[in-house]
């Protein structure tokens, strides 16, 4: 998909990266917050962020590695992202809270459309009419999946929407801004700012529910304790995978990948969650799954057709060129 160069590895690497953190922390979020009964998104949030900032700071710390030191002037150009990083993270944790996995899953393949169009015009991406087919799929398997979910919620939906627009605006914006300031900031940078800026967002809503959620978290079993440390782990992975994939690919690809983490995640959900969808809900999501691979099949490079070299194929032909 992106050729055996060392830029083509490096794309190849964080959409790994990406994806197997995006995956995990969904799934880690929803055991939490469902299954251990931690149900308080903005202080979970903080905790995640908070310990993503320590982990950069301890790497820098380490000579592990290196962002430039706090600047006033990157953080004024920064503070737009982290508002729709806050906002993006908050809605998904509370459609987490009121909607089966696999529901919000194919809903949120809504956000690879409007990326898609959103990067056409801004970026000047073309489009194929496959690709409006990929995306009719995508809007007809929404709608039949969640329509016929008993776990879908008025305010499931309406966070899972408010989801969708914060994530196309915070992919879009990013890809622009990290074009105009990663020169300053290098590729570390992006994690501590996003971390540290979006502490306060947090902070503050989450501080009165901090005791009660202190005194759950004590209260809770060591698996649920282990999947608090995991949370905060992959949360700090997934932050750094997130700028490193959209640094190396495009706001399309990184889209495209999103999609296809969307396969796993709607199946293990199923499995781990024990929400059986109807059988019309589960046509609804393999349509949505469907027209997500579509998406993505047709978004993959083209191999570029080889150009001969007409001199040489020519001596190739001629013996005496060769000596004979």
């Amino acid at each position: 998909m992106f050729g055996f160069g060392k830029d083509g590895f490096e794309a190849a690497m964080s959409i790994t990266v990406y994806s197997t953190c995006s995956v995990s922390m969904i799934l880690l979020n929803k055991l939490v917050m469902s299954s251990y009964g931690i149900d308080f998104p903005m202080g979970l949030l903080f905790m995640q962020n908070a310990g993503a900032l320590g982990l950069v700071a301890a790497a820098k710390a380490a000579g592990l590695c290196h962002y430039p030191d706090f600047d006033m002037r990157v953080v004024k150009k920064w503070l737009p992202l982290t508002v729709l990083f806050v906002a993006m993270l908050f809605t998904s944790m509370k459609s987490l809270s009121t909607m089966s996995v696999a529901v919000q899953t194919i809903l949120k393949n809504l956000a690879t459309v409007l990326t898609a169009l959103g990067d056409s015009y801004m970026f000047d991406r073309k489009l194929s009419p496959g690709m409006f087919g990929a995306f009719g799929l995508m809007f007809a398997g929404a709608y039949m999946g969640s329509a016929t979910d008993k776990w879908v919620t008025a305010w499931g939906l309406f966070w899972t929407f408010a989801n969708v627009f914060f994530t196309v605006s915070y992919v879009l914006y990013m890809k622009t801004l990290l074009g105009n300031v990663s020169s300053e900031i290098g590729r570390y940078g992006p994690v501590f700012y996003n971390n540290l800026l979006s502490l306060p967002f947090l902070l503050i809503p989450s501080f009165p529910v901090l005791p009660d959620m202190m005194t759950a978290i004590a209260a809770a079993s060591f698996k649920a304790h282990l999947c608090l440390v995991l949370m905060t782990v992959v949360g700090s992975g997934m932050t750094f995978a997130t700028f490193w994939c959209m640094k190396v690919t495009s706001p399309t690809t990184y889209s495209v990948t999103g999609s296809l983490n969307k396969i796993p995640l709607a199946v293990l959900g199923i499995f781990i969650f024990n929400h059986w969808p109807t059988p019309v809900g589960i046509l609804g999501i393999l349509l949505a799954l469907s027209g997500g691979m579509v998406y993505t099949w047709l978004n993959l490079p083209k191999p570029k057709p080889q150009v001969v070299d007409e001199e040489a194929g020519e001596n190739a032909e001629n013996p005496r060129s060769r000596g004979v």
